[in-house]
């Protein structure tokens, strides 16, 4: 007899919050993670680098603030939740350091308990939908975030890079019978995502799809041995390359879209 299965419950990085930043920044993976990002976000938001008005932004599960602390760093206001109080307190002690308190303000709440009127000009919604029980009830918890005419980048871990992956490192029988999610122990997603699927989501709800790539496209798929032996500044202009060609686009490992909520 096959034990019950256990009820997907939100993933909260408390535990996991060293190895979370070890694997995902401590590395070219997160290196070239944040440069596929922003340079996604140069293109679609102009001005959010540069010279443009001030931004109010929330970064919606957004960690220790890795990325968004570059943006306080430009000037925006920004707010960073998480679900993880250990990832608040060390987003929080990362801001203070850079003597960034009164642009980043960092709190501890799920992005499904905050005030729907966010009347944000900008949401960050990264590597998050993927860790939650009900991925489209929470997409649209937070497109309430989002002022009419504003933006968001959200960024999910893909389901095709997860079958493909899989099937190259043996794991056939677990392919053909579609386990392919996390246990919710580790780092492997519960919710892996369909990119048609997703962007069918958030065009329902009206939003102007402005920007779609890969980001990792061919980076995991390599050998460690053989990542430790490459170029890092060769694979990331491998990777900017085809990050939005088919079909390396939808075999990345996360997909990375910016949209456009319509003006009322």
């Amino acid at each position: 007899m096959q034990p019950p299965e256990i009820p997907l419950q939100d993933r909260n990085f408390d535990d996991l919050a060293d190895q979370f930043a070890r694997r995902v920044y401590g590395g070219s993976k997160g290196r070239i993670r944040l440069a596929l990002l922003e340079r996604d976000l140069r293109e679609a938001v102009p001005g959010l680098y540069g010279d443009g008005p001030r931004l109010r932004i929330l970064d919606a599960g957004g960690g220790e603030g890795q990325f968004s602390q570059a943006l306080a760093e430009q000037g925006h206001q920004v707010d960073l939740c998480d679900l993880s109080a250990t990832m608040v307190e060390r987003a929080s002690a990362r801001v203070a350091a850079a003597g960034l308190g009164e642009r980043m303000h960092c709190f501890q709440a799920a992005v499904q308990d905050l005030p729907e009127a966010g009347g944000y000009d900008l949401v960050l919604f990264h590597a998050v939908l993927e860790w939650v029980a009900d991925p489209r009830a929470t997409l649209q918890s937070v497109l309430k975030q989002v002022r009419p005419g504003g933006q968001l980048s959200l960024m999910f871990y893909n389901l095709h890079s997860t079958v493909f992956r899989s099937v190259l490192r043996g794991f056939l029988d677990k392919v053909l019978a579609g386990d392919l999610r996390g246990k919710g122990r580790g780092l492997t997603p519960i919710s892996p995502l369909q990119p048609d699927e997703v962007l069918a989501w958030l065009e329902a709800a009206g939003l102007d799809l402005q920007v779609r790539s890969g980001v990792r496209v061919f980076h995991d798929y390599l050998h460690h041995d053989m990542r430790k032996q490459q170029d890092e500044t060769a694979l990331l202009a491998l990777e900017m390359r085809y990050s939005r060609l088919e079909p390396y686009r939808s075999l990345a490992r996360y997909y990375h879209v910016i949209a456009r909520k319509p003006e009322v």
